[in-house]
């Protein structure tokens, strides 16, 4: 039944910025995001800064594996790649 099947492991934190880095003095203070998603079996890992990068890492991993993502994803990728964002 689950011959097929994907894990995918997903951690996410907080990190202080530090007073000189991105934003300068204005993010003094503030706190960002981090996390990290490890497909299994393999532990292959990728760090993520953004919430959308979870799901293209995901959506990436099944296509793969034979998975029809669907036209939006496709499209989407298509999308970020012109933006100069995405994975080619």
């Amino acid at each position: 039944m689950f011959d097929s099947a994907q894990s995918f492991v997903i951690k996410v934190w907080l990190e202080q910025q530090r007073a000189g880095g991105e934003g300068g003095a204005r993010s003094r203070g503030r706190r960002r995001w981090r996390g990290q998603i490890t497909q299994l079996p393999g532990n292959h890992s990728r760090a993520v800064r953004r919430l959308d990068e979870i799901t293209e890492t995901i959506a990436a991993a099944l296509e793969h594996s034979g998975a029809d993502p669907g036209w939006r994803w496709r499209w989407r990728r298509r999308w970020q790649a012109w933006l100069g964002r995405g994975r080619p």
